[in-house]
């Protein structure tokens, strides 16, 4: 996805830009995307430098942590970079944080695909739930306590506790 300044000419400015999420483009392991990416800028300009801030939000399909089973889920990133107008060399150069990135002043096309990868990747749950009170599989038979329920023992004995058994009952 490009960001073309070029089109702008009035500072304040919002911009909204929406494209077919690719998984393969963002290379997002355990993410499938499924249907627009939708991404709002805002953007400001002091001399040759613009400030942009905005959001990505994508939906996406990812597998359940507990259960296994794919849900649908929507990621929500922000955004926040610096591009700076300036003649160098390649066509489009960052600073060593990865938050200024310089174009040329002919070419003022910016490719979004690096920054909106690492906005969804830290927009990523650590573990993902298709639901809060999901039930997971039964670790004896494997079945989904979310859609049956399982015939299994849960009670496993340790040998070495059996004498403290006395005090509970």
């Amino acid at each position: 996805m490009n960001l073309d300044l070029r089109e702008l000419t009035e500072f304040p400015a919002e911009v909204i830009l929406e494209s077919e999420a690719d998984s393969n483009e963002y290379g997002i392991e355990g993410i499938a995307f499924r249907d627009l990416m939708k991404i709002r800028l805002n953007i400001q300009k002091v001399d040759n430098e613009y400030y942009c801030h905005g959001t990505v939000a994508a939906p996406v399909e990812q597998e359940c942590s507990r259960c296994l089973s794919l849900f649908e889920n929507d990621l929500t990133g922000d955004l926040s970079f610096s591009v700076r107008m300036q003649e160098v060399k390649p066509a489009q150069a960052y600073d060593e944080e990865g938050e200024i990135f310089f174009v040329r002043s002919g070419e003022p096309i910016l490719e979004l695909n690096e920054i909106i990868r690492q906005s969804l990747i830290l927009s990523l749950p650590l573990k993902p739930l298709c639901h809060q009170d999901c039930k997971g599989l039964c670790p004896n038979c494997g079945v989904n306590l979310n859609e049956e329920s399982c015939d299994c023992k849960d009670e496993e004995t340790d040998e070495r506790w059996e004498g403290l058994r006395g005090l509970l009952e």
